[in-house]
């Protein structure tokens, strides 16, 4: 998620906040791991868009939502100094 997060930061997340209805910096659990992403509107019903800031490396995708857990929202995140 370059440049917004870099290895080493810390996010804060709210878990009661998983509804992938609305557009924002998530943490999300797919292909057995966790990512924190980007989420976005799909042109079709049932998927959402997965987006990393570092897009020339990662191009967004598209997810059918019963493929994606979103284990909640990131509100906050620090650097370590």
């Amino acid at each position: 998620m370059a440049p917004t997060l870099k290895n080493d930061d810390i996010v804060m997340l709210d878990s009661s906040k998983t509804n992938l209805d609305f557009d924002g910096l998530f943490v999300l659990r797919y292909g057995d791991v966790l990512h924190v992403k980007r989420v976005g509107r799909s042109g079709r019903r049932g998927y959402i868009m997965v987006m990393s800031d570092n897009r020339e490396e990662y191009p967004p995708v598209e997810y059918a939502l019963e493929d994606v857990q979103a284990v909640g929202k990131v509100v906050w995140f620090g650097k370590k100094v």
